[in-house]
C-alpha cells in the first residue's frame, strides 16, 4: 500500500528520564535490567506484555536448556546460573541432583544442567526478582520510535493505556527480541524466516497415571510441539515459515500455529484428554538481528579478547564452547544502544546458538552491565572500556573463557542416550531436547 498520511505536531509528555531502559522483558531484558540495576544505575524495563518472560514463558518455551557442556563442565556462570534456579524457585523441577549446589562440574552420568520449569511460578518468581533489585518494570506498553540526535537515542516513544508518551535516558537495551530499536534508530540488521511450530501443555488420562505413580508432575503435564522441529530438514516447506519482523509475517504465525493446534484438536478429541494451555505469543526463533562490530565466531578461533562470556549450543551433546565478543552487542552506529537476546550479531548456526535461553541471558548480563558502566563513567559504549566490563563481569560469576578442560570437547564421545519411541507421522525431536523423560517405557513422541 503506497498511500500515506501526515499527521499533526504533537506534544508528547515526558514521564521518565532514567540512566538505562530495557525493551523487552523475555529472560535477556530481565537479566539487562537486574544487572544494571545491581551496578548502580536506574532502570526502567519496558515490557509489551503484562508478564516477564517472554518465549521462556508467554511462549511456552519452559525448558531452560543445558548450561553445561554435556561431559560435566560448566559453561554460563552468573544471572545464567541464577536465573535458572530462580524459575525453579516456587515450582516444579528436573535439575539433576548433583547441579543443586552450582557445582562447576558434576559427572557425565548426573545427566545435564537443565531443568523444566511450571510457567506461572516462573513468572511470579521473575516479578519478585526485578522488584527486590529495584528495577521499575513497566507493563502493557509498546515501543514504538527512537528519539534521536545523531548517533545517540535520547528517548523512546512508547503507547499504552495513557497514550504516547516519552521515556528519555542515557543508554538503551534492546531485548525486544526483534531488534526494533537498533532498526528503527538507524543500525545494520539482517533478518531471516523461521519454522512455526507451537508448543502446549496436555492432559491425558493415561500420562497422568503414569506420571502420578512417577510422582513427576511434568511427566503428568506434558509439552506437546506441533509444526516443524529445528534439527529436521525444512527445505520446501515454505507454507511453515514466516517472517517476524513485520506485522503480516507475524500474524501469518500466529494463524498457521492455531491452526496447527485446531486441527490436532479435532483429531485427538475426546473425554479423556484437553489441552490446558496455549502460547500467548508467536514462538519465533529468528527474525532480526543486529549486524554488529563483530559476531560470534567459528572456525577455530575460541579465545576472543573482548569476551563478554561464553556460549555453547546447548542441545548439542556434548557442545563446543566459543567465546561471544563485546563488540557483537553494539553498533558503530549507535553511541548508547546494546542488543541483548537472540538479536545480538551472530550470522547462520551462530544465530541459532544465541536465540537459546542460557545465551539470551548472557548478553542480556553483558548489556545490562556495560550501559551501567556506560552511564557511571560517562561515555559511549564504543569507548567504554572493555577490559573494566569484564572485570565486573568477572566478579558477577560471569565465565569469560574457554576453560583448559573444556579443549576438545568436540572430540569427546557423545554420551549414550535413549533411544526415543515416536509415533509415526509425529516431528523428530532431537534426543537432547527430550533428556528430562527419565521414563523408558513412556512413549514421548512429539512430547518436547
Amino acid at each position: 500500500m503506497s498511500e500515506y498520511i501526515t499527521i499533526k505536531e504533537q506534544k508528547i509528555p515526558i514521564v521518565k528520564e532514567t540512566d538505562v531502559i530495557v525493551i523487552g522483558g523475555g529472560v535477556a531484558g530481565v537479566a539487562a535490567a537486574v544487572a544494571a540495576r545491581r551496578n548502580g544505575a536506574k532502570v526502567t524495563l519496558i515490557e509489551k506484555s503484562i508478564v516477564l518472560g517472554g518465549l521462556a514463558t508467554l511462549g511456552h518455551v519452559c525448558i531452560y536448556l543445558p548450561i553445561d557442556d554435556g561431559v560435566g563442565h560448566k559453561v554460563y556462570g552468573g544471572l545464567v546460573e541464577e536465573l535458572l534456579h530462580t524459575c525453579i524457585k516456587y515450582g516444579y523441577d528436573t535439575l539433576p541432583d548433583a547441579w543443586r549446589d552450582k557445582p562447576e562440574s558434576a559427572p557425565i552420568e548426573a545427566g545435564r544442567y537443565q531443568t523444566n520449569f511450571n510457567i506461572p511460578a516462573a513468572i511470579l518468581a521473575l516479578d519478585e526478582l526485578t522488584e527486590n533489585e529495584g528495577v521499575e518494570v513497566v507493563f502493557d506498553t509498546v515501543f514504538s520510535e527512537p528519539i534521536m540526535d545523531g548517533k545517540t537515542v535520547k528517548g523512546i516513544v512508547v503507547e499504552n493505556k495513557d497514550g504516547r508518551t516519552a521515556y528519555m535516558a542515557k543508554m538503551f537495551v534492546d531485548a525486544s527480541g526483534d531488534a526494533d530499536l537498533v532498526f528503527r534508530a538507524g543500525a545494520e540488521t539482517e533478518s531471516s524466516k523461521t519454522i512455526v511450530s507451537h508448543w502446549f501443555h496436555e492432559l491425558d488420562f493415561d500420562i497422568m497415571k503414569r506420571g502420578i505413580e512417577k510422582n513427576s508432575m511434568p511427566l503428568a503435564t506434558p509439552l506437546r510441539w506441533l509444526g516443524l522441529a529445528p534439527d529436521e530438514n525444512n527445505e520446501g516447506k515454505d507454507d511453515l515459515m514466516c517472517e517476524g519482523a513485520t506485522n503480516e509475517g507475524v500474524n501469518k504465525y500466529i494463524k498457521l500455529s492455531r491452526h496447527l493446534a485446531l486441527d490436532f484438536l479435532k483429531e485427538h478429541q475426546s473425554e479423556d484428554f484437553c489441552m490446558i494451555s496455549l502460547p500467548f505469543m508467536p514462538q519465533f526463533r529468528t527474525t532480526r538481528r543486529l549486524v554488529g562490530k563483530d559476531e560470534l565466531k567459528f572456525d577455530g578461533e575460541y579465545h576472543i579478547e573482548s569476551s563478554v562470556g561464553c556460549v555453547i549450543a546447548s542441545l548439542a551433546n556434548p557442545a563446543v564452547v566459543y567465546e561471544f565478543p563485546y563488540e557483537g552487542l553494539i553498533s558503530d552506529k549507535l553511541s548508547n544502544v546494546l542488543a541483548a537476546g537472540r538479536m545480538t550479531s551472530a550470522r547462520g548456526r551462530g544465530w541459532d546458538i544465541m536465540r537459546n535461553i542460557p545465551a539470551c541471558v548472557m548478553t542480556g548480563e553483558a548489556s545490562g552491565t556495560a550501559a551501567a558502566l556506560a552511564v557511571k563513567n560517562g561515555c559511549t559504549l564504543q569507548d567504554l572500556n572493555v577490559k573494566e566490563l569484564q572485570d565486573t563481569l568477572e566478579k558477577q560469576g560471569v565465565k569469560l573463557h574457554r576453560k583448559p578442560e573444556c579443549e576438545g570437547n568436540i572430540n569427546l564421545p557423545k554420551p549414550v542416550t535413549k533411544p526415543v519411541e515416536r509415533k509415526e507421522g509425529e516431528p523428530n525431536i532431537s534426543m537432547t531436547s527430550m533428556v528430562h523423560f527419565e521414563s523408558s517405557d513412556t512413549k514421548i513422541s512429539g512430547r518436547h
